[in-house]
């Protein structure tokens, strides 16, 4: 079935007043993940926990070893670029690990944060979409590992999150 043929057969089965924005607790449509994704920012995290907001000050920071001349800001946008030219497939399941990108099942620090982002106090396990982590890159000195967590919602389309500059969600096993 042809990408088009999908979509068409997805918004029959929906009511009249759907829209393909992903909603907390609604069931997440899926299709085959053989086109590039769309990036969607309805879910930024900017206030609501500032540790991990695209507002902290590390954002802007010039401390990535392999591109001092970069700030992290940069290399996102470098990252969103480069992961917008493959399939969502490609980019998920084929792709070197150095390219720091994968699905992940969430862990307590991350389901506290995307409450604060939902503004509820509990999510159960059948809301959850699929969430994945996305780096920007790892320094072998320091403790700079800055992570961008996101969720897949419907039709593969990427929900931006959060910056995490320390990868402090899922930190380092020493």
């Amino acid at each position: 079935m042809d990408f088009f043929e999908q979509i068409n057969d997805f918004i029959e089965f929906e009511e009249e007043e759907f829209d393909f924005k992903f909603r907390l607790g609604q069931k997440v449509y899926k299709l085959n993940l053989d086109f590039t994704p769309t990036i969607a920012y309805d879910y930024l995290n900017i206030d609501d926990d500032l540790d991990y907001s695209f507002h902290h000050s590390e954002f802007h920071s010039f401390t990535c070893e392999k591109s001092p001349k970069k700030s992290d800001y940069n290399i996102y946008f470098d990252k969103i670029k480069a992961l917008c030219t493959k399939t969502l497939d490609d980019s998920i399941n084929n792709s070197h690990y150095t390219e720091h990108l994968k699905v992940i099942n969430p862990n307590r620090k991350l389901l506290d944060i995307v409450k604060k982002i939902f503004g509820v106090s509990h999510i159960s396990h059948e809301q959850l979409p699929q969430f994945g982590e996305l780096g920007l890159y790892t320094n072998k000195v320091g403790n700079k590992a800055p992570r961008i967590f996101f969720f897949i919602g419907n039709l593969g389309v990427i929900y931006i999150l959060f910056y995490d500059p320390f990868h402090s969600i899922f930190p380092k096993k020493t």
